[in-house]
Parts: C-alpha cells; sequence; structure tokens
C-alpha cells in the first residue's frame, strides 16, 4: 500500500499544483468487480482500490490515480492514461479474476417468473432458437424484469447466465414481435460474446450487429421502438 501513496500523491500535485495537498489514505477493498473510488472530506482523500489490482504495474496505478482523481476533480485526462488502464483490465488475467469476484460477491439475483401475464418467454426463446440457431442455443434463465424500464429493454448477465426483459414489454398492446426482437438481441449475446479490439471492449461486435439485421421484422421492431419512447 505504501507504494501507492506517493502515486496518487503526485497525481494530485499534477493536477491540482496550486492546492495543499491533503492527508491521504488507501486502501484494497473486494469490490465486486473492477471498481474503485475517490472521495475528498475535511482535506482527507480517501482511496478505495479494486484488491484485483494488487499487483497491477505502475504504470497502471499511475493512470489509475489520474483518471480517479480527473473524475474528483473534474480536470480533463490525456486519453493515454485511459488506454493504459483498459488494456491492463481486459486482459485475460484481470477479466476471470472479475469474473470469479462478481460470481463471489455479488448480490443474489432476484429473478421473476420467465411467463409473464401475456408472453412466456421461455417459449418465446424456444420458438427464436429453432428459426434463427438451428436449436444450438443452451436456454439460460429468463426473466421479467422488477421494474418497468424503458432505458434498459433488455440485459444478459454472463455471470448468473440470465436474461432479463423489461416488464414494460409484458402487456397486450405491445406486439409480440417487438418483443421477439429484444429477447432476439439477447440471445445474440449468447453466441456473440464480447472481444477486445484495440484495448477496447466489443460488445456489439460487426458479426453481432449484421446478424441482428437477420430477424425477419428488424426494421418494422426498431420503428416501433422508436415511435414508442423506448428505442435504445
Amino acid at each position: 500500500m505504501q507504494e501507492l501513496e506517493p502515486i496518487f500523491a503526485a497525481a494530485h500535485r499534477q493536477l491540482r499544483p496550486q492546492t495543499p495537498l491533503p492527508e491521504i489514505k488507501i486502501e484494497f477493498f473486494p469490490f465486486a468487480g473492477l471498481n474503485h473510488t475517490a472521495r475528498l472530506h475535511e482535506n482527507r482523500l480517501i482511496i478505495r482500490v479494486s484488491d484485483l489490482f494488487t499487483d497491477a504495474p505502475s504504470e497502471v496505478y499511475w493512470s489509475l490515480a489520474l483518471i480517479l482523481l480527473g473524475k474528483l476533480y473534474r480536470k480533463t485526462i490525456d486519453s493515454s492514461y485511459h488506454r493504459t488502464y483498459r488494456a491492463f483490465i481486459l486482459t485475460e488475467d484481470i477479466q476471470e479474476r472479475a469474473r470469479i469476484a462478481r460470481t463471489k460477491r455479488s448480490r443474489r439475483i432476484h429473478a421473476r417468473d420467465a411467463r409473464g401475464r401475456h408472453v412466456d418467454l421461455e417459449q418465446l426463446f424456444d420458438d427464436l432458437n429453432q428459426e434463427y440457431f438451428a436449436g444450438s442455443l443452451a436456454r439460460p434463465r429468463l426473466s421479467w424484469s422488477r421494474k418497468k424500464s424503458r432505458h434498459v429493454l433488455g440485459r444478459y448477465d454472463a455471470t448468473h447466465n440470465i436474461i432479463f426483459i423489461s416488464l414494460v414489454f409484458d402487456v397486450p398492446d405491445v406486439p409480440q414481435y417487438v418483443v421477439a426482437y429484444i429477447l432476439f438481441h439477447e440471445m445474440l449475446h449468447l453466441k456473440h460474446r464480447s472481444r477486445v479490439d484495440d484495448s477496447r471492449l466489443m460488445v456489439h461486435t460487426a458479426e453481432f450487429k449484421a446478424e441482428e439485421k437477420r430477424f425477419r421484422e428488424y426494421q418494422k421492431a426498431k420503428l416501433w421502438l422508436s415511435n414508442s419512447g423506448t428505442d435504445t
């Protein structure tokens, strides 16, 4: 921990050269993933770094210090530091550590029944699986969301292998092809896993986007979502 304090002190001096250096307290914290926090309280700078970073290289610590303090003090940080940080967290070793941490430490997932009032997600999954994937996808857990979100329409949780669909779509006036499209999109995440490209995690790859347009009523579904104010 002692090697981190001089790094954060130097980053503070670089970002706020006219401001007296506050007391700095740093700890490695068992977050459920790659999280870090920085807050200033009564001239005390309190830093929590993910314990997955205990053996990170010095250049990664330096980049992290600038990123965290830059966010805290609303300072613009050179993009090279973000690239250094991303390159480190996207390595296979760190991604695997993060996956294990999420599995062990994340809060329990509260899933609802896959059978809604108007749509059965399991039956819809099976139908889409046969039509578009030749039945090749293993069915994950399926659940309607707890809230009627218009911002997160669907989500695949790879850690717990579960697909959530927003409860806003389990109503009679939503066309079946719209719900099918939302679920089809999340099913594509089962087939097209994320990959690293130029130090960036690509969730929707070119292959993902191309296959998404194979959905028979793709344009129709996108138009309906846009007109309803739920298109993301």
